[in-house]
C-alpha cells in the first residue's frame, strides 16, 4: 500500500497494533549486533546482509528498492538496488533484514506465540516499521526536529534526513507518529501538508547543498557487488562438484554481474556528464 496523506493516520494506527511484535523482533536482531554496536546503524545492517550473501546491483527502477531472492538450494539472498539514493538504500537494508529474519525469530522465540502474517500489505508495513525503529529508535527525532535553527519545514526535514540517514517519507511518518502521541496538532497538519510533495533528486541536491549537508546521501551509489555470493557458491562447488544447481546458480550470478556492471558504467557516465 502506497502511503499518502490520506492514509497516514491509518498507517500509524497499524504501527501501534504491530508495535509489540516489532519490539520483540528488534530484541532478537540486537543479539546479532553485539560485535557491531560501535558501528553506525546503517553499517550494522550492511554487516548482517553480508552474512546472507548480499547482492548489490543498480536497477534503473525508481520504485524498486530491494528484494529477497530464493535460489535453487532454497537459500534466501538479499538484493539491494544501488540505483536508489543512498538514504533509501539504508532504509531498505533494514526492511529486507526483517524479511530475512522474521521466520527465524518466530521459530526460535515464539514457537507458541503469534503467527507470521501472510497478508502482503501488513507484512510490508511490519518490515517498514521495523526499519524505521532500527533507524530512529535509539534517538529522539522529535526533539532534534524542534532544536533546528530554521523555520523552513523542508530545510528541517533535510537536516533530519542527513542526521538520521533516512529517506523523506520515513522521517515524516516517524515524526507524525510522535506528534500524534504528543497531541501536537499543528505539526501533524504541517506534515500532512508536505507529505505528498514530490521532490526530484536534483531538488534535494540543491536543498542539501544550500544547507551545507552531504548531498552524496541523496545520490545513488551505483555499486555492483556480488563477491560474497560468488565466493560462497564457488566453495559449495568445490565441496559438491557433482551438484548441478550450484553451477547453475553461479552461471546466473555471473550473468547478473556482467549485465549490471554495464548498467553501472552507463549510469556513472550519465552522472559524470559523459553520456547524454
Amino acid at each position: 500500500m502506497r502511503i499518502t496523506s490520506e492514509n497516514l493516520d491509518h498507517t500509524i494506527h497499524t504501527n501501534e497494533q504491530i508495535a509489540n511484535q516489532i519490539i520483540d523482533h528488534i530484541q532478537f536482531i540486537e543479539k546479532r549486533l553485539i560485535k557491531w554496536q560501535s558501528l553506525p546503524i546503517e553499517e550494522q545492517a550492511f554487516e548482517i546482509l553480508k552474512e546472507h550473501n548480499l547482492i548489490e546491483v543498480p536497477i534503473p527502477d525508481e520504485n524498486w528498492g530491494g528484494a529477497i531472492r530464493k535460489f535453487k538450494n532454497n537459500k534466501m539472498i538479499p538484493i539491494i538496488n544501488t540505483y536508489q539514493p543512498r538514504l533509501y538504500q539504508y532504509f531498505i537494508y533494514w526492511h529486507e533484514i526483517y524479511h530475512l529474519t522474521e521466520r527465524e525469530e518466530m521459530q526460535t522465540m515464539h514457537k507458541d506465540g503469534y503467527e507470521i502474517f501472510t497478508e502482503f500489505d501488513l507484512n510490508e508495513r511490519k518490515a517498514d516499521y521495523f526499519a524505521s525503529q532500527m533507524i530512529f529508535g535509539r534517538t529522539d527525532l522529535y526533539d532534534f526536529f524542534h532544536s533546528l535553527n530554521t523555520n523552513d519545514f523542508i530545510e528541517r526535514i533535510a537536516h533530519c534526513m542527513k542526521s538520521f540517514r533516512a529517506p523523506y517519507k520515513a522521517v515524516l511518518i516517524e515524526l507524525y507518529q510522535i506528534a500524534h502521541k504528543n497531541n501536537h496538532i499543528q505539526l501533524q497538519s504541517e506534515i500532512k501538508k508536505h507529505f505528498d510533495l514530490s521532490h526530484k533528486p536534483t531538488d534535494w541536491e540543491i536543498i542539501f547543498q544550500e544547507n551545507g549537508l552531504d548531498d552524496s546521501l541523496i545520490k545513488p551509489s551505483y555499486v555492483t557487488n556480488m563477491n560474497a555470493i560468488i565466493k560462497t557458491i564457488q566453495e559449495e562447488i568445490k565441496k559438491h562438484p557433482d551438484v548441478q544447481f550450484y553451477q547453475d546458480n553461479l552461471n546466473l550470478i555471473k550473468e547478473w554481474e556482467l549485465k549490471y556492471k554495464n548498467v553501472q558504467r552507463e549510469a556513472k557516465g550519465v552522472g559524470d556528464g559523459q553520456l547524454s
